[in-house]
C-alpha cells in the first residue's frame, strides 16, 4: 500500500505544512516549576519533528497565571518567558516541522492551591471533578480574558511559533462558555449560540489585529462532550461554522471533557472512533479539519485522508509511542512501528519505573520522553549475550543489544514469542499487544539477533552456552495459593482459558480473583455465553490497573450482566463453589459449573543459582525478578541493554 495522501503538503491559512501528520498537545510532565519548557521538553518535541511530524502542538500553555491546569503548566502570560520558548521553537524548526502554541485557560477547572485565587468561570458552577467553589467572571473580566489570549498569541509569535491553537475543547474555559451545562450568563456572552461563541469570535479577531493575517489560528473543540446537559455534535458543528466565519484557519476536532468522556481513550475504544465527526464536519466547512482518536495504524491514517473524512490526522499517544511514525511510514518500515496499545500505563498516568524515570513515556517504548539522555550507542566492547525468555522484557533487551552490535541469541521454550503479551492480546480490543510482539521480533532480526523457538533449556544445557553474559527473562507463573480443597481438577487457570487450552461455553462460571487478569478473563468468557460471577478479597475490582481503563472495563462487565462481589476472602474450594468470609460473616457461593482461578502471578526464575556457577555476569529482569506490570519488564530490558 502506498501512503501518498499522508505526505501531500497542506496549507493552514497562508502557512504550508509538509504533510498531514499532527502531534497534538498533551501534558508531558517535563516542564519546570517556574512554568518553562525544560531541556527534556525540547528534546522530546524535537524528536517528533525529526521523526517526520509536519505540525507539532506542544502541551497546553496558560495565557494567565490564574488559569493554569497544573502547577507546572507552561506560561504565555509574561514577556519574560519569550527567550526560553525560543529554544523550543528552534529545536522543532531545525528538524523540519512547524509548531503552534496552544492557548489555554482552565476556568472553573482551576485549583486554588495552584493559582492562589478562587477559580472562576462563565458562571458560578463547580467542576464535577474538583468541587471547588467557583465565582462568575464579570463582563469586564471577560474582555480582559480576551486580551490575555491575544497577548499570549503575540508572545507565541515573538517566540518563533508559526501559529496558535485556541483550546476550546475538553471543558476548559472557552468550552465552558460554549456549553449550556456551565454557561448560565444573561449578558452578551450567554444564552444563544451567537452569544456563547462571542468570546472566541473576539479572540480570533484580536489575535488577527496583534499578530497579522499571516499568523494562522486553529480552534480545538469537542464534537461530543459525553456530559449530561453538555454539547453534542450538532451544537459543536454550529460553533465550527461560526469559527470559520470569524476567520479561523483550521478546526481540530476532539471529544470528551475534563469531567468525563474519552479525551484519552483506552484500548476499549476502537481506533479512529472520532472520525465520524470529522467526516460530518468536512461537509459543512471549507477550512482544513483535523481528526484524532486512537489512530495508530498508517493504513487507517491514509484511508482517512484519502477518502476525505479529514484533512489531517492527529496522532496523540501514537506520537508518544513512536516519534518516528511518519518517517517509518514514508520509508516503508511499517513492521518497525511501535504501535500504541491504548494501555495508558506511562503516557496518561506518568508515574515512572524508578525515580529517574520522570515525565511522559510509553510502556512499549521506554526511550520515549528520555531523548535528552537515553541513546542507543554502539557498544565499546562487543559481547556474546544469551537471553532466556522471549517475553516483552527479554525481546526489548535483545533488540537493543543487537542494535548496539552485540551477538544476541534468545531462547524461548514455546513455539511463539510474547510471554505475558500472549495473554494480554486475547481479551476484547487488546489485539495491538500482539502487534508489538511482531515489532520486537522484526527489530531483533533486522539487527542480526536470533530467536531459538521450542528450546526449553535445562541446567545442563545452560552450562553449555558459549556466551559472555546471561539475561534471565523467564517471566512469571500463575499464583496458586494453598487454599483448602484446591485441586487443579476442580479449577481452571485464567492462563489456560485465555490461551485456548480450556474452552468454557454456556456455563455458570465463578472467577476467583478480580484483578485486571480476572476481570478481562471474565469479559472474554462473556463472549462464550457464560453466566459470570467475579469475587475478590479487595474492596475494589481491577484495582491494579489505571483508573480510566478500570472504569470502562467495569462498565462493560456490568452491561454484560456480570455479578461482581468484593471483600470476599475464599477459605475453601468446594466441588461447585467456595466457602468464604465477607465482612466478618461466613458465606457459601455454590452451584457453579466451572471455576477459574485468577489470583495473580509469581516470578519464575529457575536458572539463576545454577547460572551463577557458569557465568560471572547474570542479569534478572522483568517478572523473573518480581511479578509486576509489563512496563517494568520492558523498561528494565532497555536500561540493561544500554549498560552492557
Amino acid at each position: 500500500m502506498n501512503y501518498d495522501c499522508l505526505f501531500q503538503p497542506i496549507k493552514i491559512g497562508s502557512l504550508e505544512i509538509k504533510n498531514r501528520f499532527v502531534m497534538p498537545a498533551m501534558d508531558s510532565g517535563t516542564t519546570t516549576l517556574d512554568h518553562r519548557f525544560s531541556r527534556q521538553s525540547c528534546c522530546y518535541f524535537g524528536a517528533r519533528a525529526a521523526g517526520g511530524f509536519g505540525l507539532i502542538i506542544p502541551e497546553y500553555m496558560a495565557v494567565s497565571p490564574y488559569g493554569i491546569g497544573n502547577s507546572k503548566e507552561a506560561a504565555l502570560w509574561d514577556d519574560s518567558y519569550i527567550e526560553g520558548l525560543k529554544e523550543l521553537t528552534q529545536e522543532v524548526h531545525k528538524n523540519g516541522a512547524k509548531i503552534f502554541a496552544q492557548l489555554h485557560h482552565s476556568g472553573m477547572m482551576c485549583v486554588e492551591k495552584n493559582t492562589g485565587v478562587q477559580p472562576a468561570g462563565p458562571s458560578a458552577i463547580a467542576a464535577t471533578n474538583y468541587l471547588e467553589k467557583v465565582r462568575e467572571y464579570s463582563n469586564q473580566e471577560v474582555y480582559e480574558l480576551i486580551e490575555d489570549y491575544a497577548k499570549g498569541a503575540l508572545r507565541a509569535k515573538m517566540s518563533g511559533f508559526d501559529g496558535v491553537e485556541i483550546h476550546a475543547a475538553h471543558h476548559y474555559l472557552l468550552a465552558q462558555f460554549l456549553s449550556d451545562f456551565t454557561n448560565k450568563r444573561v449578558d452578551e456572552f450567554g444564552g444563544s449560540f451567537t452569544n456563547r461563541f462571542r468570546i472566541i469570535a473576539h479572540i480570533i479577531k484580536r489575535i488577527r489585529e496583534l499578530c497579522g493575517e499571516d499568523f494562522p489560528q486553529i480552534m480545538r473543540i469537542s464534537a461530543e462532550e459525553f456530559l449530561e446537559g453538555g454539547n453534542h455534535p450538532e451544537d459543536a458543528f454550529i460553533y465550527c461554522r461560526m469559527a470559520q466565519q470569524a476567520g479561523i484557519d483550521a478546526i481540530h476536532l476532539s471529544t470528551g471533557t475534563g469531567m468525563g468522556g474519552n479525551i484519552v481513550a483506552p484500548y476499549y475504544y476502537q481506533p479512529g472512533f472520532n472520525v465520524e465527526f470529522s467526516e460530518r464536519l468536512k461537509k459543512m466547512v471549507q477550512v482544513p479539519v483535523i481528526t484524532v482518536g486512537r489512530i495508530n495504524d498508517p493504513a487507517m491514517a491514509e484511508q482517512i485522508v484519502a477518502s476525505g473524512r479529514a484533512d489531517m490526522v492527529s496522532l496523540g499517544r501514537q506520537s508518544v509511542c513512536d516519534p518516528e511514525f511518519p518517517n517509518k511510514v514514508k520509508e516503508g518500515r511499517i513492521d518497525e512501528i511501535f504501535q500504541c496499545t491504548g494501555c495508558m500505563q506511562r503516557c496518561y498516568y506518568s508515574k515512572g519505573c524508578e525515580d529517574s524515570d520522570v515525565g511522559i513515556s510509553c510502556m512499549m517504548n521506554p526511550f520515549s520522553g528520555k531523548e535528552d539522555r537515553w541513546k542507543i550507542l554502539p557498544a565499546q566492547k562487543k559481547k556474546k549475550i544469551a537471553v532466556i525468555g522471549a517475553g516483552p522484557g527479554g525481546l526489548e533487551a535483545a533488540w537493543v543489544l543487537a542494535k548496539r552490535g552485540h551477538e544476541v541469541d534468545v531462547y524461548e521454550k514455546n513455539s511463539t514469542a510474547g510471554g505475558t503479551f500472549r495473554l494480554a492480546m486475547v481479551p476484547p480490543f487488546k489485539q495491538d499487544f500482539g502487534k508489538m510482539i511482531f515489532t520486537f521480533e522484526t527489530l531483533l532480526k533486522k539487527y542480526g539477533g536470533r530467536i531459538h523457538y521450542n528450546t526449553e533449556l535445562s541446567n545442563e544445557m545452560l552450562g553449555q552456552l558459549d556466551v559472555d553474559e546471561l539475561i534471565l527473562a523467564t517471566g512469571c507463573q500463575p499464583l496458586v495459593p494453598p487454599i483448602p480443597g484446591i485441586d487443579v481438577n476442580k479449577v481452571k487457570l485464567a492462563n489456560q482459558v485465555l490461551l485456548g487450552e480450556e474452552i468454557i461455553s454456556g456455563k455458570k462460571v465463578l472467577v476467583i480473583g478480580g484483578g485486571l487478569v480476572g476481570c478481562e478473563t471474565a469479559e472474554f468468557l462473556n463472549l462464550y455465553h457464560n453466566e459470570i460471577t467475579i469475587i475478590d478479597m479487595m474492596p475494589k475490582l481491577a484495582k491494579d490497573c489505571v483508573s480510566r481503563v478500570r472504569s470502562v472495563l467495569l462498565e462493560r462487565l456490568e452491561n454484560a450482566g456480570t455479578d461482581m462481589l468484593t471483600q470476599v476472602k475464599v477459605t475453601e474450594i468446594l466441588s461447585d463453589g467456595v466457602r468464604a468470609e465477607r465482612l466478618g460473616e461466613e458465606i457459601v457461593l455454590e452451584g457453579y459449573d466451572e471455576m477459574v482461578l485468577a489470583l495473580g502471578a509469581r516470578s519464575y526464575n529457575p536458572f539463576e543459582e545454577e547460572a551463577k556457577k557458569y557465568f560471572s555476569k547474570v542479569h534478572v529482569i522483568g517478572d523473573a525478578f518480581r511479578a509486576r506490570d509489563a512496563k517494568y519488564a520492558i523498561y528494565e530490558g532497555a536500561k540493561l541493554a544500554m549498560e552492557l
